[in-house]
């Protein structure tokens, strides 16, 4: 069985579109419908219904993709292992939420291209949903991410460690210099959030409403410089991790409160399938990781 039809056959049980898969995979749509339909000839079963443009795995293909992804992970790791070369090399891709993506990544892969030139970077931003997606259908290496601790079976979690959030407000804000600040203080204000689902807001969320206390949200975006921004100029009050605004807090253009509510962490993981062939490119990236200051 050719690897190349098990991997089109994945992408395309991944994005349901034979257009996108096409495109992912770098091939023209009729390549991957021919490779679905020697597939589909070579196990004698319908792998996929196609209503339109939508695409679904039939009941064989859902039985189908769980064997299709150990066929790819073992065939993966089976070719790393008959590598004559131990050395990192060849293309690491790497999963990353926008909070870590801006400012924790950077340093990392400067200090990895520092010691491994010969390996090149693939970066996948997403959602946290997004990124258990990408590392369960093999297509990242790994995931470095900002969230509350992952339990998922199927991945491994590296390294974790605790990340506080802030409650981030302008220095002459009235809670600033408030030595107690408390749900029902905050209940009082415009919070200036990162978009929904984002885990700094469930998180925040959740914790207003064990205290049983509401919040109006005045601003909502996935920008982080924009609601630094908002929150510099007076306008509200918003829930970021402490490291997105260590430069502004210490300029003096955002104040942090004291906040006396329940605590606000979070953890920064570094994760993989716990299938996944840990290749030399991943070694080295899970060291660095445990061993630069980022």
């Amino acid at each position: 069985m050719d690897i190349r039809l098990i991997n089109a056959f994945i992408t395309v049980a991944t994005l349901h579109n034979f257009t996108q898969a096409a495109d992912q995979l770098g091939y023209a749509q009729s390549s991957v419908t021919s490779q679905i339909q020697m597939l589909e000839k070579e196990l004698g079963v319908r792998l996929f219904d196609r209503l339109g443009k939508k695409v679904c795995l039939t009941p064989e293909g859902e039985e189908f993709l769980i064997y299709a992804r150990e066929l790819l992970c073992s065939w993966e790791k089976a070719k790393g292992l008959l590598s004559s070369s131990k050395f990192p090399r060849g293309i690491l891709t790497i999963g990353a939420d926008e909070s870590i993506c801006a400012a924790k990544l950077p340093k990392l892969l400067e200090e990895y291209h520092k010691q491994y030139p010969e390996v090149e970077f693939s970066i996948k931003i997403g959602s946290t949903d997004e990124l258990e997606i990408w590392l369960k259908e093999n297509q990242i290496d790994i995931a470095v991410l900002l969230d509350r601790a992952w339990h998922a079976p199927e991945l491994k979690v590296e390294i974790q460690r605790e990340e506080s959030l802030a409650l981030l407000v302008s220095p002459d804000h009235p809670l600033a210099y408030k030595e107690s600040v408390f749900p029902h203080d905050v209940s009082n204000y415009p919070m200036l959030l990162v978009s929904h689902g984002c885990c700094c807001q469930n998180l925040f969320q959740a914790v207003m409403e064990d205290a049983r206390e509401t919040f109006r949200t005045m601003l909502e975006t996935g920008s982080v410089q924009t609601l630094k921004q908002f929150a510099m100029l007076g306008f509200g009050i918003t829930v970021l991790p402490l490291y997105e605004a260590h430069d502004e807090i210490a300029a003096h253009r955002l104040a942090k409160l004291n906040w006396a509510g329940k605590d606000l962490k979070l953890f920064i993981q570094v994760v993989h399938h716990r299938d996944k062939w840990i290749s030399p490119s991943i070694e080295a990236f899970l060291k660095i990781c445990e061993d630069i200051e980022w």
